[in-house]
């Protein structure tokens, strides 16, 4: 008689359905865990830990802000001050938009220069996570950066 018919023939169906049971979960729970990813990349623990880095004598400072919000992106204005406080010329700025969680995501920002030494970009994050600008600026007295979270 073959084991699995007869009157106790579901036992064996049962330790087989039950072992169904338990990988089901952890079958759904993984898709779940992939499809939602952050990512390991070392390029996020460097920025983070290199935003504590104090200057060690007057240095530029960076000043961000949002100007304007529009449907889809948002205006951001960046200005160098010098270690006096006087607005200083900006030789280069560059952007990037960044996830706060993982680097693998960034993409480049453009910004304009316009007046009296303020550069501006219209910038449009996609849609989920945490993102964050980050902007470096080089001017005659030394390279500031700064981060923005939009």
């Amino acid at each position: 008689m073959v084991p699995w018919q007869g009157r106790d023939g579901w036992i064996p169906w049962a330790f087989v359905g039950g072992f169904c049971l338990l990988l089901l979960p952890a079958v759904a729970l993984s898709m779940v865990a992939a499809a939602s990813d952050p990512g390991l990349v070392a390029g996020a623990p460097h920025r983070q830990a290199g935003s504590y880095v104090l200057p060690t004598g007057p240095a530029p400072v960076l000043e961000l802000r949002i100007t304007r919000r529009g449907a889809a992106a948002v205006e951001v204005e960046a200005r160098l001050r010098g270690p006096d406080g006087s607005f200083a010329e900006v030789e280069a700025l560059t952007g990037t938009l960044q996830r706060a969680t993982h680097a693998r995501d960034d993409l480049p920002v453009t910004f304009a220069a316009r007046h009296d030494g303020v550069w501006s970009a219209w910038v449009t994050a996609p849609k989920g996570g945490q993102w964050e600008l980050a902007v470096q600026a080089r001017g005659a007295g030394g390279v500031a950066s700064g981060t923005l979270r939009l």
